[in-house]
Protein backbone atom coordinates (compact mmCIF):
# COMPACT_ATOMS: atom_id res chain seq x y z
CA UNK A 1 0.00 0.00 0.00
CA UNK A 2 1.61 3.13 -0.87
CA UNK A 3 2.24 5.65 2.03
CA UNK A 4 -0.67 8.33 2.16
CA UNK A 5 2.10 11.32 2.41
CA UNK A 6 5.67 12.42 1.34
CA UNK A 7 7.36 13.86 3.64
CA UNK A 8 11.11 15.91 2.57
CA UNK A 9 13.39 18.23 3.91
CA UNK A 10 15.16 20.77 1.07
CA UNK A 11 17.99 22.85 2.07
CA UNK A 12 18.35 26.17 -0.09
CA UNK A 13 21.91 24.91 -0.75
CA UNK A 14 23.20 21.28 -0.89
CA UNK A 15 26.40 22.82 0.10
CA UNK A 16 27.93 24.92 3.44
CA UNK A 17 31.17 27.01 2.94
CA UNK A 18 33.45 25.46 5.89
CA UNK A 19 34.99 28.28 6.82
CA UNK A 20 31.94 30.89 7.53
CA UNK A 21 31.65 31.33 11.43
CA UNK A 22 27.74 31.93 10.86
CA UNK A 23 26.70 30.47 7.35
CA UNK A 24 22.74 30.98 7.17
CA UNK A 25 21.00 28.08 5.68
CA UNK A 26 17.09 27.67 4.95
CA UNK A 27 15.78 24.59 5.25
CA UNK A 28 12.19 23.81 4.35
CA UNK A 29 10.04 20.77 5.95
CA UNK A 30 7.09 19.86 3.42
CA UNK A 31 4.34 17.37 4.20
CA UNK A 32 1.94 16.81 1.37
CA UNK A 33 -1.07 14.25 1.58
CA UNK A 34 -1.53 12.05 -0.89
CA UNK A 35 -5.28 11.53 -0.87
CA UNK A 36 -8.32 10.09 1.01
CA UNK A 37 -5.71 7.93 3.07
CA UNK A 38 -7.89 5.28 3.17
CA UNK A 39 -10.27 6.24 5.81
CA UNK A 40 -12.86 7.89 3.36
CA UNK A 41 -14.48 11.38 3.76
CA UNK A 42 -14.01 12.24 7.62
CA UNK A 43 -17.04 13.30 9.52
CA UNK A 44 -17.61 16.85 10.52
CA UNK A 45 -18.01 18.03 14.28
CA UNK A 46 -18.72 21.64 13.50
CA UNK A 47 -19.80 24.88 15.42
CA UNK A 48 -20.93 27.92 14.14
CA UNK A 49 -20.64 30.97 16.10
CA UNK A 50 -22.32 34.06 14.78
CA UNK A 51 -21.96 37.58 15.45
CA UNK A 52 -25.51 39.11 15.30
CA UNK A 53 -24.61 42.50 17.33
CA UNK A 54 -26.35 45.70 15.89
CA UNK A 55 -23.71 46.36 13.22
CA UNK A 56 -24.28 42.81 11.55
CA UNK A 57 -27.58 44.58 9.83
CA UNK A 58 -25.05 46.83 8.20
CA UNK A 59 -24.92 46.18 4.39
CA UNK A 60 -27.33 43.16 4.38
CA UNK A 61 -23.94 41.11 6.27
CA UNK A 62 -26.96 38.94 8.33
CA UNK A 63 -29.11 37.86 5.35
CA UNK A 64 -25.46 36.67 3.78
CA UNK A 65 -24.88 34.96 7.01
CA UNK A 66 -28.21 33.63 6.43
CA UNK A 67 -27.97 32.33 3.00
CA UNK A 68 -24.35 30.74 3.91
CA UNK A 69 -25.80 28.80 6.95
CA UNK A 70 -28.57 27.30 4.54
CA UNK A 71 -26.13 26.21 2.34
CA UNK A 72 -24.51 24.63 4.78
CA UNK A 73 -27.38 22.55 5.93
CA UNK A 74 -27.98 21.58 2.66
CA UNK A 75 -24.57 19.98 2.35
CA UNK A 76 -24.83 18.10 5.59
CA UNK A 77 -24.22 14.40 5.43
CA UNK A 78 -25.79 12.22 8.12
CA UNK A 79 -22.81 11.54 10.03
CA UNK A 80 -22.11 14.90 10.37
CA UNK A 81 -22.54 16.98 13.77
CA UNK A 82 -23.39 20.84 13.37
CA UNK A 83 -24.10 23.18 16.34
CA UNK A 84 -25.59 27.26 15.99
CA UNK A 85 -24.80 29.81 18.26
CA UNK A 86 -25.26 33.59 17.91
CA UNK A 87 -24.06 36.06 20.37
CA UNK A 88 -24.15 39.70 20.89
CA UNK A 89 -23.79 40.38 24.72
CA UNK A 90 -25.45 37.30 25.64
CA UNK A 91 -24.62 33.83 23.76
CA UNK A 92 -27.80 31.34 22.37
CA UNK A 93 -27.60 27.90 21.37
CA UNK A 94 -30.53 28.34 18.08
CA UNK A 95 -29.20 24.47 16.49
CA UNK A 96 -28.11 21.68 18.40
CA UNK A 97 -26.59 18.85 16.98
CA UNK A 98 -29.72 16.83 17.30
CA UNK A 99 -31.46 19.47 16.34
CA UNK A 100 -29.28 19.94 12.99
CA UNK A 101 -30.66 16.41 11.42
CA UNK A 102 -33.81 18.18 10.46
CA UNK A 103 -32.23 20.41 7.81
CA UNK A 104 -35.53 22.67 8.00
CA UNK A 105 -35.51 23.05 11.40
CA UNK A 106 -31.21 24.59 10.87
CA UNK A 107 -33.39 27.05 7.97
CA UNK A 108 -35.72 27.80 10.16
CA UNK A 109 -33.97 28.84 13.44
CA UNK A 110 -31.55 30.79 10.85
CA UNK A 111 -34.47 32.60 9.92
CA UNK A 112 -35.22 33.82 13.05
CA UNK A 113 -31.55 34.82 13.74
CA UNK A 114 -32.90 38.21 14.36
CA UNK A 115 -35.51 37.87 16.52
CA UNK A 116 -33.45 36.75 19.35
CA UNK A 117 -33.13 38.45 22.48
CA UNK A 118 -29.48 39.18 22.85
CA UNK A 119 -28.49 42.40 23.14
CA UNK A 120 -26.37 44.27 20.66
CA UNK A 121 -22.77 44.36 21.54
CA UNK A 122 -20.09 41.82 21.03
CA UNK A 123 -18.75 39.10 23.45
CA UNK A 124 -17.30 36.46 21.46
CA UNK A 125 -15.78 34.34 24.02
CA UNK A 126 -19.48 33.74 25.35
CA UNK A 127 -20.43 32.83 21.38
CA UNK A 128 -17.25 30.51 21.37
CA UNK A 129 -17.38 28.48 24.84
CA UNK A 130 -21.31 28.03 23.72
CA UNK A 131 -20.00 26.52 20.66
CA UNK A 132 -16.99 24.64 22.20
CA UNK A 133 -19.58 23.11 24.97
CA UNK A 134 -21.38 21.73 22.05
CA UNK A 135 -18.62 20.50 19.73
CA UNK A 136 -17.45 18.84 22.92
CA UNK A 137 -20.55 15.81 23.38
CA UNK A 138 -19.54 14.77 20.12
CA UNK A 139 -15.84 15.23 20.41
CA UNK A 140 -13.74 12.04 18.89
CA UNK A 141 -10.82 11.31 17.20
CA UNK A 142 -12.74 10.06 14.12
CA UNK A 143 -14.21 13.10 13.16
CA UNK A 144 -13.41 16.68 12.13
CA UNK A 145 -13.50 19.36 15.17
CA UNK A 146 -13.66 22.84 15.02
CA UNK A 147 -15.56 25.85 15.99
CA UNK A 148 -16.25 28.34 13.31
CA UNK A 149 -16.26 32.43 14.10
CA UNK A 150 -17.44 34.76 11.91
CA UNK A 151 -17.86 38.19 13.39
CA UNK A 152 -17.61 41.86 12.13
CA UNK A 153 -16.57 43.88 15.52
CA UNK A 154 -13.95 44.46 18.19
CA UNK A 155 -15.06 42.08 21.36
CA UNK A 156 -14.99 42.36 24.76
CA UNK A 157 -12.43 40.03 27.02
CA UNK A 158 -10.02 39.00 23.76
CA UNK A 159 -7.65 37.59 26.78
CA UNK A 160 -10.76 35.23 27.44
CA UNK A 161 -10.85 34.33 23.57
CA UNK A 162 -7.50 33.74 22.99
CA UNK A 163 -7.54 31.17 26.74
CA UNK A 164 -10.31 29.46 25.02
CA UNK A 165 -8.20 28.79 22.30
CA UNK A 166 -5.26 27.56 24.20
CA UNK A 167 -7.74 25.44 26.62
CA UNK A 168 -8.77 23.93 23.32
CA UNK A 169 -6.74 23.20 20.75
CA UNK A 170 -5.80 19.61 21.52
CA UNK A 171 -8.99 18.65 20.78
CA UNK A 172 -10.63 21.29 18.59
CA UNK A 173 -9.78 24.18 15.74
CA UNK A 174 -10.64 27.25 15.36
CA UNK A 175 -11.44 28.97 11.83
CA UNK A 176 -12.32 32.92 11.70
CA UNK A 177 -14.33 35.03 9.51
CA UNK A 178 -13.47 38.82 9.47
CA UNK A 179 -16.64 40.92 8.07
CA UNK A 180 -15.64 44.64 7.17
CA UNK A 181 -12.74 46.89 8.78
CA UNK A 182 -13.89 47.09 12.63
CA UNK A 183 -13.23 43.85 13.72
CA UNK A 184 -9.50 42.92 15.22
CA UNK A 185 -7.67 41.14 12.60
CA UNK A 186 -4.71 40.15 15.11
CA UNK A 187 -6.59 38.57 17.26
CA UNK A 188 -8.73 36.53 14.63
CA UNK A 189 -5.64 35.65 13.06
CA UNK A 190 -4.15 34.58 16.43
CA UNK A 191 -7.24 32.24 17.14
CA UNK A 192 -7.09 30.42 13.91
CA UNK A 193 -3.17 29.98 13.45
CA UNK A 194 -2.79 29.33 17.39
CA UNK A 195 -4.74 26.42 16.81
CA UNK A 196 -3.86 25.46 12.91
CA UNK A 197 -7.34 26.44 11.86
CA UNK A 198 -8.10 29.72 9.08
CA UNK A 199 -8.57 32.72 9.42
CA UNK A 200 -10.71 34.68 6.58
CA UNK A 201 -10.95 38.70 5.54
CA UNK A 202 -14.32 39.32 4.06
CA UNK A 203 -14.36 42.78 2.51
CA UNK A 204 -17.25 42.49 0.70
CA UNK A 205 -20.32 40.77 3.17
CA UNK A 206 -22.08 39.19 -0.79
CA UNK A 207 -18.94 36.43 -0.29
CA UNK A 208 -19.60 34.95 3.36
CA UNK A 209 -21.33 32.30 1.07
CA UNK A 210 -18.73 31.88 -0.71
CA UNK A 211 -16.45 31.60 2.05
CA UNK A 212 -18.30 29.32 4.55
CA UNK A 213 -18.46 27.12 1.00
CA UNK A 214 -14.56 27.20 0.73
CA UNK A 215 -14.24 26.23 4.27
CA UNK A 216 -16.64 23.56 4.08
CA UNK A 217 -14.68 22.06 1.10
CA UNK A 218 -11.62 22.32 2.87
CA UNK A 219 -13.23 20.32 5.59
CA UNK A 220 -14.50 17.92 3.11
CA UNK A 221 -10.67 17.06 1.37
CA UNK A 222 -9.12 16.37 4.73
CA UNK A 223 -7.27 13.19 4.84
CA UNK A 224 -4.70 13.40 7.01
CA UNK A 225 -5.23 14.29 11.19
CA UNK A 226 -3.12 16.06 13.98
CA UNK A 227 0.24 16.44 11.45
CA UNK A 228 3.18 17.48 13.54
CA UNK A 229 7.04 18.06 12.50
CA UNK A 230 9.63 17.15 15.14
CA UNK A 231 12.90 18.34 14.56
CA UNK A 232 16.29 17.12 16.02
CA UNK A 233 19.56 19.35 15.30
CA UNK A 234 22.56 18.62 15.29
CA UNK A 235 25.29 20.14 17.86
CA UNK A 236 26.20 23.69 16.79
CA UNK A 237 22.97 24.21 14.74
CA UNK A 238 20.87 27.08 16.06
CA UNK A 239 17.23 28.18 14.65
CA UNK A 240 17.20 32.06 14.09
CA UNK A 241 13.46 32.17 12.32
CA UNK A 242 10.80 29.66 11.95
CA UNK A 243 7.65 30.59 9.63
CA UNK A 244 4.79 28.56 8.79
CA UNK A 245 5.54 28.53 4.91
CA UNK A 246 2.08 26.97 3.03
CA UNK A 247 -0.66 26.80 2.85
CA UNK A 248 -0.24 30.53 4.60
CA UNK A 249 2.72 32.32 5.84
CA UNK A 250 2.64 33.53 9.66
CA UNK A 251 6.09 33.82 12.17
CA UNK A 252 6.43 30.38 14.34
CA UNK A 253 8.67 32.50 16.78
CA UNK A 254 12.31 30.99 18.24
CA UNK A 255 11.61 28.39 20.24
CA UNK A 256 14.35 27.54 23.02
CA UNK A 257 16.39 24.58 22.09
CA UNK A 258 16.92 22.21 25.30
CA UNK A 259 19.39 19.67 25.85
CA UNK A 260 18.01 17.11 23.22
CA UNK A 261 18.47 19.45 20.87
CA UNK A 262 14.41 18.82 19.92
CA UNK A 263 12.00 21.54 18.72
CA UNK A 264 8.42 20.59 17.24
CA UNK A 265 5.56 22.31 14.99
CA UNK A 266 2.03 21.76 14.95
CA UNK A 267 0.80 21.76 11.29
CA UNK A 268 -2.91 20.41 11.83
CA UNK A 269 -4.75 18.83 9.36
CA UNK A 270 -4.03 18.11 5.86
CA UNK A 271 -5.79 18.29 3.04
CA UNK A 272 -5.14 16.18 0.49
CA UNK A 273 -2.46 18.02 -2.29
CA UNK A 274 -2.18 20.97 -0.28
CA UNK A 275 1.56 21.05 1.39
CA UNK A 276 1.49 21.68 5.47
CA UNK A 277 5.15 23.42 5.35
CA UNK A 278 7.46 25.00 7.79
CA UNK A 279 10.69 26.93 6.29
CA UNK A 280 13.65 27.35 8.81
CA UNK A 281 16.58 29.78 8.72
CA UNK A 282 19.51 27.71 10.81
CA UNK A 283 22.90 29.36 11.92
CA UNK A 284 25.26 26.53 10.91
CA UNK A 285 28.66 26.20 12.44
CA UNK A 286 32.19 26.35 10.73
CA UNK A 287 33.13 22.55 10.19
CA UNK A 288 36.37 20.52 8.36
CA UNK A 289 34.97 19.50 4.47
CA UNK A 290 32.64 16.65 4.24
CA UNK A 291 29.27 15.41 4.28
CA UNK A 292 27.15 16.42 7.94
CA UNK A 293 23.64 15.57 9.31
CA UNK A 294 22.16 18.96 10.22
CA UNK A 295 19.25 17.53 11.62
CA UNK A 296 16.97 14.54 11.56
CA UNK A 297 13.08 15.38 11.19
CA UNK A 298 9.86 13.28 11.96
CA UNK A 299 6.16 14.12 10.56
CA UNK A 300 3.38 12.29 12.84
CA UNK A 301 0.01 12.24 11.54
CA UNK A 302 -2.82 10.01 11.81
CA UNK A 303 -5.07 8.47 9.01
CA UNK A 304 -8.88 8.93 9.99
CA UNK A 305 -9.93 6.03 12.05
CA UNK A 306 -6.32 4.69 12.54
CA UNK A 307 -3.53 5.04 15.13
CA UNK A 308 -0.73 7.64 14.81
CA UNK A 309 2.10 6.88 12.06
CA UNK A 310 5.38 8.63 11.50
CA UNK A 311 7.42 9.47 8.43
CA UNK A 312 11.41 10.20 8.90
CA UNK A 313 14.04 12.21 7.13
CA UNK A 314 17.29 13.40 7.59
CA UNK A 315 19.06 16.61 5.97
CA UNK A 316 22.84 16.15 5.12
CA UNK A 317 25.11 18.63 3.55
CA UNK A 318 28.25 18.79 1.83
CA UNK A 319 30.65 21.31 3.67
CA UNK A 320 33.61 22.66 1.18
CA UNK A 321 35.95 25.33 0.87
CA UNK A 322 34.92 25.84 -2.76
CA UNK A 323 33.02 29.17 -2.86
CA UNK A 324 30.97 28.51 -6.00
CA UNK A 325 29.40 25.27 -4.96
CA UNK A 326 27.74 27.12 -2.08
CA UNK A 327 25.82 29.66 -4.59
CA UNK A 328 23.51 26.91 -5.95
CA UNK A 329 20.52 27.72 -4.66
CA UNK A 330 17.25 25.28 -4.46
CA UNK A 331 14.38 26.92 -6.75
CA UNK A 332 11.81 25.64 -4.15
CA UNK A 333 13.41 26.79 -1.33
CA UNK A 334 14.35 30.18 -2.50
CA UNK A 335 10.83 30.88 -3.78
CA UNK A 336 9.01 30.54 -0.35
CA UNK A 337 12.13 32.34 1.35
CA UNK A 338 11.01 35.26 -0.87
CA UNK A 339 7.22 34.67 0.08
CA UNK A 340 8.23 35.07 3.53
CA UNK A 341 10.59 38.21 2.87
CA UNK A 342 7.37 39.76 1.38
CA UNK A 343 5.28 39.20 3.96
CA UNK A 344 7.82 40.56 6.86
CA UNK A 345 8.18 43.57 4.40
CA UNK A 346 4.41 44.25 4.73
CA UNK A 347 3.91 43.22 8.19
CA UNK A 348 6.75 45.90 9.33
CA UNK A 349 5.56 48.69 7.14
CA UNK A 350 2.21 48.26 8.85
CA UNK A 351 4.34 48.56 11.46
CA UNK A 352 5.75 52.20 10.92
CA UNK A 353 2.42 53.18 9.95
CA UNK A 354 0.75 52.39 13.08
CA UNK A 355 3.89 54.24 14.72
CA UNK A 356 3.23 57.45 12.09
CA UNK A 357 6.34 56.43 10.00
CA UNK A 358 4.84 57.02 6.90
CA UNK A 359 8.01 57.76 4.72
CA UNK A 360 9.72 54.60 6.51
CA UNK A 361 6.55 52.41 5.50
CA UNK A 362 6.49 53.87 2.14
CA UNK A 363 9.60 52.24 1.46
CA UNK A 364 8.92 48.99 2.66
CA UNK A 365 5.64 48.13 0.62
CA UNK A 366 7.68 49.74 -2.20
CA UNK A 367 10.33 46.68 -1.80
CA UNK A 368 7.64 44.06 -1.47
CA UNK A 369 5.74 45.15 -4.01
CA UNK A 370 8.80 45.11 -6.25
CA UNK A 371 9.19 41.49 -4.74
CA UNK A 372 6.01 40.42 -5.66
CA UNK A 373 6.82 41.65 -9.46
CA UNK A 374 9.49 39.84 -9.44
CA UNK A 375 7.82 36.67 -8.18
CA UNK A 376 5.32 37.16 -10.93
CA UNK A 377 2.32 37.19 -7.87
CA UNK A 378 -0.15 39.52 -10.02
CA UNK A 379 -2.71 39.56 -6.94
CA UNK A 380 -0.37 40.27 -4.65
CA UNK A 381 1.51 42.97 -6.56
CA UNK A 382 -2.46 44.62 -7.47
CA UNK A 383 -2.85 44.47 -3.67
CA UNK A 384 -0.01 46.10 -2.55
CA UNK A 385 -0.18 48.91 -5.00
CA UNK A 386 -3.64 49.70 -3.62
CA UNK A 387 -2.22 49.95 -0.75
CA UNK A 388 0.35 51.71 -1.40
CA UNK A 389 -1.71 54.53 -3.20
CA UNK A 390 -4.16 54.44 -0.50
CA UNK A 391 -1.46 55.04 2.18
CA UNK A 392 0.04 58.17 -0.31
CA UNK A 393 -3.29 59.41 0.00
CA UNK A 394 -4.31 59.51 3.46
CA UNK A 395 -0.67 59.08 5.30
CA UNK A 396 -2.82 57.20 7.38
CA UNK A 397 -4.63 53.60 8.13
CA UNK A 398 -7.19 55.15 9.62
CA UNK A 399 -9.91 55.33 6.91
CA UNK A 400 -12.14 52.82 6.20
CA UNK A 401 -11.10 52.47 2.40
CA UNK A 402 -6.95 52.39 3.80
CA UNK A 403 -8.15 50.03 5.93
CA UNK A 404 -10.32 48.03 3.85
CA UNK A 405 -6.80 47.49 1.09
CA UNK A 406 -4.48 46.69 4.43
CA UNK A 407 -6.33 43.73 5.02
CA UNK A 408 -7.03 42.73 1.77
CA UNK A 409 -3.28 42.84 1.28
CA UNK A 410 -2.42 40.99 4.26
CA UNK A 411 -4.95 37.96 2.83
CA UNK A 412 -3.19 37.68 -0.30
CA UNK A 413 0.53 38.07 0.80
CA UNK A 414 -0.10 35.54 3.71
CA UNK A 415 -1.56 33.29 0.93
CA UNK A 416 1.47 31.05 -0.27
CA UNK A 417 1.63 30.83 -4.37
CA UNK A 418 2.47 27.58 -5.75
CA UNK A 419 4.69 27.95 -8.83
CA UNK A 420 4.95 25.53 -11.69
CA UNK A 421 8.33 23.97 -12.15
CA UNK A 422 9.76 26.41 -15.28
CA UNK A 423 8.95 29.42 -12.79
CA UNK A 424 11.72 28.20 -10.42
CA UNK A 425 14.29 27.77 -12.34
CA UNK A 426 15.30 31.52 -11.54
CA UNK A 427 15.97 31.05 -8.19
CA UNK A 428 18.15 28.07 -9.23
CA UNK A 429 20.72 30.90 -10.18
CA UNK A 430 23.71 31.71 -8.57
CA UNK A 431 23.61 34.85 -6.35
Amino acid sequence: MADPLSFEALASSEHVLSSAENFVLYVLLEAVARGAGGGGRVPLNLGVVIDRSGSMYDERRLEFVVEAVKFLADNLSADDKVSIVAFADKAKVIITPEAARDKSAIKRAIDDIDLLEIGGGTQMALGMRAAIDEVKKNLSPDRLNRVLVLTDGQTYEETACIDLVEKNREQISFSTMGVGVEFNEKLLQRVSQDSNGKYHFIGDPAEIPNIFEDELQGLRSVSLRNGRIEVTLSQGVQVREAFRASPEIYMLGTPLVGEDRKIGYEIGDLQAGVPGSVLLTLVLPPRKPGQVRILQSTFHYEVPGGAESTVACDLTVDYTLDRTLTSKRNGRVMNLVDQVSIAKLQAKAEEELKAGNVDRATRLLGNALQGTQRLGNVKATQALAGLLDQIKKTQTLQTKAAKTTLLQAQAVVRKTQMLDPEALKDFQKSD
